[in-house]
């Protein structure tokens, strides 16, 4: 899900994509899945909490991290580890390569997809087919991220 910014979906078209992934479908996945992508800063799962409470306060913490993992897990969504000293992981529905902007309060957001991709296409391929032959470790993919305040 390619964007610059959040995306706003309907319940159904999140019914269609966890079918697509083979994903069971509850109204509080749902919920989930929905702020989860209506975020424009990669939100930790206590946030999600918060947002989704507004909606349903009988959501549980475990729900959330339950759910969370669920979509990492049929790659709909990913778990970014926090730079941060003792920060908590934050969720992006963002599956593509791209480059993060980290702030110094932990705050995480996408640099537009343009200058994601500028910034990942000046990484230089004969550099990382070095860096594979020197490591013997095969290359998977490239995750950048940009420190801000």
């Amino acid at each position: 899900m390619p964007q610059d910014q959040p995306q706003t979906l309907t319940s159904q078209e999140v019914r269609a994509i966890f079918a697509d992934h083979k994903l069971r479908s509850t109204r509080q996945r749902e919920l989930i899945y929905l702020a989860l992508c209506a975020c424009k800063t990669h939100p930790t799962a206590d946030d999600l909490l918060a947002m989704v409470r507004q909606q349903d306060p009988e959501v549980s913490q475990a729900t959330i991290y339950n759910s969370l993992d669920a979509f990492v897990e049929c790659k709909i969504a990913t778990r970014i580890p926090s730079t941060i000293s003792g920060g908590a992981c934050r969720y992006d529905p963002n599956t593509h390569e791209h480059v993060h902007l980290v702030l110094e309060n932990g705050q995480m957001m996408d640099v537009p997809m343009d200058l994601s991709q500028q910034i990942l296409q000046a990484i230089p391929a004969q550099t990382l087919q070095e860096i594979s032959e020197r490591t013997g470790v095969e290359l998977s993919g490239i995750k950048v991220e940009l420190l801000g305040h």
